[in-house]
């Protein structure tokens, strides 16, 4: 039954567009009744085995980040903003990797300068977490506060900040800038100043290492330290080691050369 209904996808098409089916499309209720099945079998013991769902190949998502050059060009511009809220929104959201609802959402009483962290109450993986202050980030707090209540960034609704935010950034003459490519920003600025995935796992707020392998690509040096453990391995061949066989084949052929000149 499985297998019938991933084949019918496979051959259904768009209404919108009329092309095939995406992977992602695809994959979705796949994965989903994977969970289903894995919880029946092992939770509520109503089946004897999980038959197996094998989902579709996706390709990587888009992963778009600002340069430091493109980041004070959109500061830049943010600044110059009628709201004047909005360049701490952004650099906030640069120098912590906060989602957008949790940059919106945060209140004075969750902020603690003291001991350089924020802390989140519910985040998307529904577990506390803190995120640790950078000195950027704290300039931004100690600027805006502190405060005894209410929300740091002034509002909690995205509408008052999205008409400043796409003037911002057309003005900074940005393409394909997306606000949630503010967290990529931070993430791929992590990773290409050494911090490890795991580190950047725990900053980020993920519960495993898979959403933070796309950044692994931004930091080359990690692989070619772990290519150069094996330098060594194998001692260099002696200077007075016998040729090769390619090498007596060449003066062989020489030596005819020689002897009929």
């Amino acid at each position: 039954m499985i297998s019938d209904y991933k084949v019918k996808r496979l051959a259904t098409k768009s209404r919108q567009t009329g092309a095939p089916l995406s992977a992602a499309a695809i994959n979705r209720p796949l994965a989903l009744l994977r969970h289903l099945l894995h919880l029946a079998h092992e939770e509520w013991g109503v089946i004897a085995s999980i038959p197996t769902v094998r989902l579709e190949d996706e390709p990587e998502g888009r992963l778009r980040w600002l340069t430091p050059e493109e980041a004070n060009r959109l500061l830049a511009t943010a600044s110059e903003s009628r709201n004047p809220d909005l360049v701490d929104l952004i650099e906030l959201s640069l120098f912590t990797g906060l989602r957008q609802s949790e940059a919106l959402e945060l209140t004075w009483d969750r902020v603690d300068r003291s001991r350089g962290v924020l802390l989140l109450e519910v985040t998307k993986s529904g577990r506390r977490r803190q995120v640790p202050l950078n000195e950027t980030a704290d300039a931004v707090l100690a600027r805006r506060g502190p405060k005894d209540s209410g929300l740091v960034l002034g509002s909690s609704n995205w509408d008052r900040f999205r008409s400043a935010w796409e003037r911002a950034v057309t003005r900074a003459k940005l393409t394909d800038l997306h606000w949630h490519d503010l967290r990529h920003t931070f993430a791929s600025w992590a990773v290409q100043r050494r911090v490890s995935l795991y580190e950047l796992k725990e900053l980020l707020g993920h519960s495993t290492l898979t959403m933070v392998k796309r950044y692994a690509h931004l930091a080359p040096e990690h692989l070619r330290t772990a290519a150069a453990a094996l330098d060594g391995v194998l001692k260099p061949a002696s200077v007075d080691s016998a040729p090769s066989a390619t090498a007596r084949r060449q003066q062989a052929d020489l030596d005819r050369v020689l002897t009929a000149s």
